[in-house]
């Protein structure tokens, strides 16, 4: 008898820490659909960032993502792709990363852009486990040339936000992928992955 009461209690104590743990995830979901795509998805401080900045709420703000997505479409869905799919690779969910990143990659491909092409194409590398690809992929990210005007606009990105962009972007991200190969994405994007880590100027 006494064995099934301290089962039971101990059962009682974990669902209690279960709940405790979870994280709060609830906010104004018609007010985040009616915003416009600077306030949602450009802005720091509002949109999908400030529930995705609440640990374990990932999947929930990839959601809202799509959902804002399907609900505006927005012109240029590449970018948000991007975000939902790194969302769903923090959250673990590596196949539907997966699903929104190479939608995001053939839309990179189709408007040229090479270098964000690359960095995606090896993203996505990392979440299917394949060494040989991303490495492929970062030799291309690396020599992707530098555009026309880039140290212009670097220079006015520097006087502005006080650190100043380094090309090709993103290849410290990918770096940090090789490094921490063996870890979940939530880990390997960190900073604490990256050789000689500074901010990336690319989608994130």
């Amino acid at each position: 008898m006494i064995g099934i009461v301290t089962a039971a209690l101990a059962m009682y104590a974990g669902q209690a820490q279960s709940l405790q743990a979870r994280p709060d995830c609830s906010h104004d979901r018609a007010a985040m659909l009616a915003m416009d795509l600077d306030a949602f998805d450009q802005t720091y401080e509002s949109g999908w960032r400030t529930l995705a900045n609440i640990k374990g709420c990932e999947a929930a703000a990839a959601d809202l993502i799509a959902d804002w997505r399907a609900r505006n479409a927005p012109d240029n869905p590449s970018l948000m792709r991007w975000h939902e799919g790194q969302l769903r690779a923090a959250a673990g969910d590596a196949e539907g990363a997966i699903q929104s990143m190479r939608l995001s990659a053939a839309e990179e491909e189709a408007a040229g852009d090479m270098a964000d092409l690359a960095y995606k194409q090896a993203t996505i590398a990392f979440l299917e486990r394949d060494w040989d690809s991303l490495i492929q992929w970062r030799d291309r990210l690396a020599k992707t040339p530098r555009p026309e005007g880039f140290d212009e606009a670097a220079d006015k990105f520097e006087a502005e936000y006080g650190w100043r962009p380094v090309w090709p972007s993103n290849l410290n991200v990918v770096d940090g992928l090789i490094a921490c190969f063996d870890q979940p994405y939530a880990v390997a994007y960190t900073t604490e992955c990256q050789p000689g880590s500074g901010p990336s100027v690319a989608e994130e």
